[in-house]
C-alpha cells in the first residue's frame, strides 16, 4: 500500500526490539514517524562507544573460559541460524536474534545461555547492577554462569528497565519453545569482581515479568495508533530518560508551553493525572495548592512550583531576617575534575577584600603518581589555612569523597586534622547542601542549574562534567585548545560558586544577607 497522511511510513520497524523496551511510549512514536536530523551528542557517543567495548571484553572473557560458544553470523539468516543452535542445544549462543511470532517482537540478546529446562538471556550493562534495594537476585561468576544458587545479593531498584529487556528475551524465547519453564533472566554490570546476577522474573510484589506484559500492551497500541497518522497516543511528560532523548527539544517545548505539571520534580503521568482530575493543569495552579495540607502532592513539590512560577530561587525561611551564610575574611571556592577516576586539576579561587585569583594545580597526566603529587599539594595548601580566617566552599560532597579516598588509597594527610573528612568538618561549607537547606530552587540544585538564576554564565556553550571528559580524551589525542578549555570551564564552575554567595548577599536591606528574597511561603508573591 502506497503510504499517505492517514499511514506514514515509519521511519524504522516498527517492530519492539529489546532497546524499546521500557522507554517512553511518546518517544516510542517520535522513533518511527516523527522525520527529524540526526542529533549529534559526544556524551551519548561516548557512553556508547564505551558500552560497547565492555560488551566485547565480557563476551572475550566468556569465551575464555572454555565453554562451548555458538556465534551466530549476522545477516538474514540470523533468527534461522539461532533457531537451529537452539535446537541443537549449544551451552551459550552469541550473536542470537529473537523474533516473535507475528513478527512486531524481536530481540538481539547479548547471551543465551542453556540452564535446566531450557535457555535464558543474559543482558551486559556498562553500569552496576549490584544494589541495597530491589529484587532478590543470585551472583554466578564468569567461569560458572550456570550456576543459580550462588551468592545470594539484591538487583539494583533503579536499573529495573534492564529485567524487563531480560524479560522481553525470556518471552521471545518462549514463543520459539526453547525458554525455561519459569522467567528467569541475567545480567552483567560493571560490579567487580564480575559476574551474572540471576534474577526471578516472576517473583515479588511487583514481578518484572507482569510490568513487561503490561508495557508491551501499551507499547504495541502506542504504534499501531501511530501507523493510523497524528500525534503520539500518549502525551508526553518529563522523566529521567528525557535528559538524553533526542526528542526533548520537541517534548520540552510542548511541555513549558502548556505549563505541564510533569515539569515538576515528583510529578508523573499518573500524578499529572490525578491533579488533572482536581482541575490542577498547570505548574501556576499547583503553585496554588495548600503546601501543608495537599492530598496530590507533597509541600516541596507546590514549593518548586512556586519557584518555577516565580522564575527565580526562593528562601524557604520565612519572609525577612538573614540567612546564616558562612564567611571569613578569606573565602576560597574549591572544585575538581576527574577522568577514570583519578583528579587531574584542582581550581582554587580565592577572593580577599573583593578581588578574586584563580589558581589551578594540573597534571594533565591523570596517573597515580600525578594524582599523587597533585593531592599532596592541595593538602599542603589546606594545612597552611588557617580556619579562624579561611572559609573553603565546595558543591555538594564529591570534593569531599574523592580526597578522603585518594588519601586513604595514598596514605596522604592533612597536617594538623585527623582526617579528610575531619578539615573539611573544620575549614568547608558544602554550598549546594547549604542552598538546598535555605533556598528552593525552580528545577533541582546542579551548579548549572542555580548559578545562572544568581546571574552567572559558563563561557562554554556546553559546559557539564561528563563534557569535560571529552576534552579530556581530545586532550590526550593531541587537541591542544581542550588545555584552555578545560582550564576555563574549572575557572568558571568556581566562579559559579562565588555568583551564588554574592547573589545571596546583594539581597540585603540592611538585616543580613538574603533577607530581601521572596519567601516560598507567602503565595502570591508581591512584586
Amino acid at each position: 500500500m502506497t503510504p499517505d497522511a492517514r499511514s506514514p511510513a515509519p521511519l524504522r520497524s516498527p517492530a519492539l526490539g529489546g532497546s524499546d523496551i521500557g522507554r517512553c511510549l511518546t518517544r516510542l512514536h517520535h522513533d518511527r514517524f516523527t522525520p527529524a536530523a540526526p542529533v549529534s551528542d559526544d556524551v551519548r557517543d561516548r557512553a556508547l562507544a564505551a558500552g560497547i567495548a565492555f560488551e566485547r571484553s565480557v563476551i572475550e572473557a566468556i569465551r575464555a573460559t572454555g565453554t562451548r560458544c555458538e556465534v551466530i553470523p549476522r545477516g538474514a539468516g540470523a533468527a534461522t541460524a539461532t533457531l537451529a543452535a537452539l535446537d541443537a542445544g549449544a551451552p551459550i549462543v552469541l550473536g542470537a536474534r529473537l523474533t516473535g511470532d507475528d513478527g512486531a517482537l524481536v530481540g538481539y540478546p547479548d547471551v543465551l545461555i542453556r540452564l535446566p529446562g531450557g535457555y535464558a538471556a543474559i543482558d551486559i550493562k556498562h553500569h552496576k547492577v549490584v544494589g541495597d534495594r530491589g529484587p532478590e537476585a543470585t551472583k554466578a561468576p564468569l567461569e560458572a554462569l550456570t550456576d543459580l544458587g550462588g551468592e545470594e545479593t539484591r538487583f539494583r531498584s533503579f536499573r529495573r528497565r534492564d529485567l524487563l529487556q531480560v524479560a522481553h528475551y525470556w518471552a521471545l524465547l518462549t514463543a520459539t519453545g526453547h525458554a525455561t519453564p519459569t522467567p528467569i533472566g541475567g545480567i552483567i554490570g560493571t560490579d567487580e569482581p564480575l559476574g551474572c546476577l540471576w534474577v526471578d522474573l516472576g517473583a515479588g510484589d511487583a514481578p518484572p515479568m507482569d510490568e513487561y506484559r503490561a508495557y508491551v500492551e501499551a507499547a504495541r497500541a502506542a504504534i499501531s495508533h501511530g501507523s493510523a497518522g497524528g500525534e503520539p497516543l500518549h502525551r508526553a511528560w518529563m522523566r529521567g530518560e528525557c535528559r538524553r532523548c533526542d526528542w526533548r527539544p520537541l517534548c520540552m517545548a510542548q511541555l513549558e508551553t502548556a505549563d505541564d505539571p510533569t515539569l515538576l520534580r515528583d510529578v508523573d503521568a499518573d500524578t499529572r493525572a490525578e491533579l488533572a482530575d482536581r482541575g490542577v493543569e498547570t505548574v501556576r495552579a499547583v503553585a496554588a495548592l495548600d503546601p501543608t495540607d495537599d492530598p496530590t502532592v507533597e509541600g516541596s513539590t507546590v514549593y518548586q512550583a512556586r519557584a518555577r512560577t516565580h522564575g527565580a530561587l526562593l528562601r524557604r525561611d520565612p519572609p525577612g531576617g538573614s540567612l546564616p551564610l558562612p564567611d571569613a575574611p578569606v573565602e576560597v571556592d574549591f572544585d575538581i575534575e576527574t577522568y577514570g577516576g583519578v583528579t587531574y586539576l584542582a581550581g582554587l579561587l580565592t577572593t580577599v577584600d573583593g578581588r578574586s585569583t584563580y589558581d589551578p594545580i594540573v597534571d594533565w597526566r591523570a596517573t597515580p603518581e600525578g594524582e599523587r603529587r597533585l593531592l599532596a599539594e592541595v593538602f599542603e595548601r589546606f594545612a597552611a589555612w588557617d580556619p579562624t580566617r579561611v572559609v573553603v566552599y565546595h558543591w555538594t560532597d564529591y570534593e569531599r569523597r574523592v580526597l578522603a579516598d585518594a588519601a586513604h588509597r595514598y596514605g596522604l594527610s592533612i597536617s594538623g586534622h585527623d582526617s579528610v573528612d575531619a578539615w573539611f568538618d573544620a575549614c568547608a561549607v558544602d554550598l549546594c547542601d547549604w542552598a538546598r537547606n535555605h533556598l528552593v530552587s525552580p528545577d533541582g540544585f546542579s551548579l548549572k542549574t542555580v548559578a545562572p538564576l544568581c546571574g552567572f554564565h559558563w563561557r562554554d556553550d556546553d559546559p557539564g562534567g561528563l563534557q569535560s571528559e571529552v576534552w579530556f580524551e581530545r586532550l590526550r589525542d593531541g587537541d591542544a585548545d581542550m588545555d584552555r578549555r578545560l582550564r576555563m570551564y574549572n575557572e568558571d564552575d568556581v566562579l559559579a560558586q562565588l555568583a551564588v554567595r554574592r547573589w545571596v548577599r546583594r539581597h540585603d536591606d540592611g538585616s543580613g544577607p538574603g533577607s530581601t528574597i521572596a519567601s516560598v511561603t507567602e503565595w502570591p508573591i508581591t512584586p
